[in-house]
């Protein structure tokens, strides 16, 4: 880049521990969004002060334009503008300084409309409640910049800032914590153990200015995670507009997509909005009218009930789907339970007639590999390269059915349906290196997807999403690489790995869906799939003299020379094929097949950066991922 003395590099965090703390998606959406605005805020102030942003590309960012009040069309939906980036001005220390302060002020009036509207009112019952709100809302954000070349930022942000010294690590503040930031004091002030009914009355008041569907009885949160959560009630002081926080679907509903796209197609759909009308008419505060329209484009009466509504195990648990007259304690009179029966009844009917939802998602972030190097040595061309890159994002998350959280730079977070995760992260892999082709550069994108039951806390799936793309994709496979975990309820079912070259076929076909989808549609493939799955992991272990598997294993078979692995897992397919078919030439050219594609998704297949051979190096992970993908995750 030219002129780096008058070069900015300006960047907002933390990033995790604003965005990934969420319990539910709305706070993960509303996180994303103020980190994002709160960037733009930052760009805007340096525009203001004769400055030009140089890294991303934000001419036409209709999100920076907005903040700017331009305001034309309808209002941005998602954050569009990521926590770092490069500008100049004339006066670069001035206009970074003018920035940081831009950060604070939008920063505290949104923390100041979320105070006078929700927790005024009621902090003289709490204990220190506004000394705990101005401290965390003062000291929350890191907003570092500097001048020059952007060694000099990387450098910056290897700074730590510590008030305990004597351990050199920063002090989790005192008393009761916040249930979803756990580092952080709940703005009550009470300690629960001494205090517990002045904290439950505290709590009780703000959930009644919060209207309850808010804020959940077990939730004491604290100034952060509040504002999160109430700021899109506020946004239109807050920020100037209104955003469409409703329209945020939960997990369960997400799951849930390609089984409610089929029964809306169906000759079930009149049935299906008779099952919607009768949950209406039994259970208050269910609707949810926007997320139906973000996702489908329609309205339609089955596809706006609460997801729990979608799930006998849910409908049998009065706490996740009360009814009208259910007490807290979830204990209900007969004429409630009939009425629930009666729901679980003609639900349990859908399913003979168009099968089960499933009750897991996938969460999908990506990162671009490098792009500190990229952006030293092509910094323009490498802004124009990420514009066009997100003109291209909510396109291809729709139209695998699912839901853009963020798009910005070069980071995605989305959550998908399971059967269509794999090709979405594959297809906007392509289209990032294809926007960098096109500015004649190379550059490639990892990923980090979590398959996740709805049950896993959503900050669990998040801190394992981060983990598997900046450990897995990026440090251990080499960048340009898919990380792929399974969180069922028990815990992680399994972890594989593998370069974009490694994942797809020839025809640019996603390698483990088109074996999963052949399992699923082989009725001898799924008689097979548990036994044979298991114990071909247990055949591995013992092949390569391990003595415990763990997710994620690689075993190394290097030193077994002259061993046909593939033989061997053939043998073990058709012996668990035995008690159901016969073993017919057919069924031994169709195994060895199958088993050909297992093992090509079980190679280790390193990342770009990563030139050396890897010999024998097999993960069962890959044959255990396809079992779950080819059950469509419907089994826990």
């Amino acid at each position: 880049m030219s002129d780096s003395s008058s070069e900015i590099n300006f960047t907002i965090g933390p990033v995790q521990g604003f965005i990934g703390q969420a319990r539910r998606t709305r706070d993960l959406w509303s996180g994303s969004f103020l980190l994002s605005y709160l960037s733009g805020c930052a760009m805007a102030e340096i525009r203001r002060c004769d400055g030009r942003i140089k890294v991303p590309d934000v001419e036409g960012d209709q999100l920076l334009r907005w903040i700017e009040s331009d305001g034309e069309g309808a209002p941005p939906r998602i954050g569009t503008l990521p926590n770092r980036f490069v500008a100049s001005a004339e006066d670069p220390a001035g206009a970074a300084r003018s920035a940081a302060e831009g950060v604070r002020s939008r920063w505290k009036k949104i923390a100041d409309c979320v105070w006078n509207k929700y927790v005024e009112g009621v902090a003289d019952q709490g204990k220190n409640t506004r000394e705990i709100w101005e401290r965390q809302v003062n000291n929350f954000w890191e907003i570092h910049w500097t001048i020059g070349a952007m060694e000099g930022m990387e450098a910056r942000k290897n700074w730590r800032f510590c008030t305990d010294w004597s351990d050199g690590r920063p002090t989790i503040e005192e008393g009761d914590h916040c249930t979803i930031m756990s580092d952080w004091q709940e703005i009550s002030g009470y300690v629960r153990s001494i205090e517990r009914e002045k904290q439950d009355d505290f709590w009780k008041e703000i959930r009644q200015e919060t209207s309850g569907m808010d804020l959940r009885s077990d939730e004491r949160l604290c100034a952060i995670a509040l504002i999160k959560r109430m700021f899109p009630s506020v946004a239109e002081d807050a920020i100037g507009w209104e955003v469409s926080a409703d329209r945020w679907p939960s997990t369960l509903y997400v799951a849930a997509i390609p089984w409610l796209s089929a029964v809306i197609e169906s000759a079930e759909r009149d049935y299906a909005n008779d099952y919607a009308k009768k949950a209406f008419s039994y259970a208050e505060h269910i609707r949810r009218e926007g997320v139906a329209e973000q996702i489908f484009g329609r309205k339609d009466l089955f596809l706006e009930i609460d997801a729990n509504f979608y799930h006998t195990t849910s409908l049998k648990n009065p706490k996740s789907t009360p009814l009208k007259m259910t007490p807290e304690d979830g204990d209900e009179p007969e004429d409630v339970r009939r009425r629930r029966e009666e729901l679980i009844e003609c639900l349990e009917e859908l399913y003979n007639k168009k099968g089960k939802p499933s009750p897991f998602y996938a969460m999908l972030l990506m990162d671009g590999d490098n792009m500190g190097r990229l952006i030293r040595e092509s910094g323009e061309a490498v802004s124009r390269a990420l514009a066009s890159f997100a003109k291209d994002v909510e396109r291809v998350v729709h139209d695998n059915l699912g839901v853009l959280v963020y798009a910005g730079g070069d980071d995605v977070l989305a959550m998908l349906p399971v059967e269509r995760a794999m090709s979405c992260a594959y297809r906007l892999s392509v289209s990032f290196a294809e926007s960098f082709e096109a500015q004649g550069m190379e550059a490639t994108i990892s990923a980090g997807l979590v398959f996740a039951s709805h049950r896993v806390p959503l900050r669990s799936v998040m801190r394992e999403a981060h983990s598997i793309l900046d450990d897995i994709a990026k440090d251990e496979n080499g960048r340009g690489s898919v990380a792929v975990s399974v969180l069922k309820g028990s815990g992680r079912y399994c972890r594989w790995v593998s370069s974009w070259n490694g994942a797809v076929s020839p025809e640019n076909e996603v390698v483990l869906e088109r074996l999963a989808k052949n399992l699923s549609e082989k009725p001898d493939g799924i008689e097979a799939s548990s036994s044979f799955f298991y114990k071909s992991r247990e055949l591995l272990l013992m092949l390569a003299g391990e003595q415990r598997w763990s997710p994620g294993m690689f075993f190394d078979l290097s030193h077994l020379k002259g061993l046909d692995i593939e033989a061997l897992l053939q043998a073990e397919y058709l012996n668990a094929l035995e008690h159901s078919s016969e073993i017919t030439a057919d069924v031994r050219e169709s195994a060895s097949e199958y088993v050909r594609g297992l093992l090509s998704v079980s190679c280790r297949h390193r990342g770009p950066e990563h030139k050396w051979a890897t010999g024998k190096e097999i993960c069962a992970d890959g044959m255990l991922l396809v079992k779950f993908l080819s059950q469509k995750g419907v089994q826990e």
